[in-house]
């Protein structure tokens, strides 16, 4: 997801100064994806240059003036074209674990066995922690984004499952090469 477009969302919804935005952003997407202030203001700063964006500044008591940010009617559109496509990039498999496999040596199976099951053994956790996290969610008097976190906790769950189940597979594959020598 490009933090460009998380920012026009979130404005399209309501003006907001960079703190705001931040804890919005953190608000709808939860543990899932963090994002620290630079990234804020530095796309806010391009947003603003690309004019999808526009501030106006609040006066503050003995602080300096705030930076309140708007969506522009350019941005709007923008966001609206970005919304209605589809995503045409599936999910990169980027994945530090993978650039491990590729450079550990295969002729020493067991240390790869062993981070295999370590990182299973991770996966796991953040399935517990999703599944308590979705208990405790539900729990809770429904809020407007409830949908959407409910939605994203499923998401982590089946990235998780998917990610156990490929490395199950790259422990069998990984097993049956060492009786196959």
């Amino acid at each position: 997801m490009s933090v460009k477009y998380a920012m026009l969302g979130i404005l399209a919804q309501k003006d907001l100064h960079g703190y705001e935005l931040k804890s919005s952003f953190d608000e709808k997407v939860g543990d899932f994806w963090s994002l620290n202030y630079g990234q804020i203001y530095s796309t806010l700063d391009r947003l603003e240059q690309d004019e999808l964006v526009s501030h106006d500044r609040q006066a503050q008591d003995k602080r300096p003036d705030k930076k309140i940010y708007s969506i522009t009617p350019k941005g709007k559109k923008e966001l609206e074209e970005w919304l209605a496509t589809p995503v045409t990039k599936v999910r990169a498999l980027r994945d530090e674990f993978f650039i491990k496999l590729v450079f550990m040596d295969k002729r020493n199976p067991a240390p790869v066995l062993e981070l295999i099951e370590k990182q299973k053994t991770l996966y796991l956790k953040q399935m517990n922690q999703l599944t308590h996290q979705k208990v405790a969610h539900k729990k809770q008097p429904k809020k407007h984004d409830s949908l959407t976190t409910e939605l994203l906790m499923d998401a982590g769950l089946f990235h998780a499952e998917a990610d156990i189940k490929w490395l199950t597979l790259c422990e069998s594959k990984i097993k049956s090469m060492m009786k196959n020598k």
